[in-house]
């Protein structure tokens, strides 16, 4: 009975902190994924570095590789994409799920799309698919320190 008492003391704990959440977060995260998404399509390397931790080694991994460190990000993934791309574009399917752990962490769920020209011939082409983003408070302000695409 202690077992059963303590869970669902525990479920009332999370269920309460889930509801508090404070929304100048969910808004500051809402911020955080849309300037990511802008900066995936401007290709801008200061706007698309402000946005992930300066303490932690980031992370991102996509349909075919796992790439580490914020350079790797945007070096290797970031403009290495754009190569085959006169422009891309990436698009939030449906509002955020955003899961916050505790007051320092969350994790960030959505649906997208991207929107992309074909530099060899013109023509358009898209994926869509699941982004999970980890953020983490850093100074106050939401960083990225994970991406995951599938």
């Amino acid at each position: 009975m202690k077992m059963v008492s303590f869970f669902m003391l525990m479920t009332l704990l999370y269920i309460n902190y889930v509801e508090s959440a404070n929304g100048s977060d969910i808004l500051a995260i809402n911020k955080v994924v849309d300037s990511y998404c802008a900066a995936i399509h401007s290709q801008n390397e200061t706007d698309f570095k402000s946005i992930f931790s300066k303490t932690k080694k980031c992370t991102l991994i996509s349909v075919a590789r796992i790439f580490e460190g914020i350079d790797s990000i945007y070096g290797d993934f970031v403009y290495g994409l754009s190569k085959p791309y006169e422009t891309i574009t990436l698009i939030k399917d449906e509002d955020l799920q955003i899961n916050f752990v505790d007051d320092e962490h969350a994790i960030v769920i959505f649906k997208y799309h991207t929107e992309c020209i074909l530099r060899k011939n013109g023509e358009p082409f898209g994926i869509k698919g699941v982004e999970t983003q980890i953020m983490e408070k850093e100074d106050g302000n939401w960083k990225i320190v994970h991406i995951h695409y599938s």
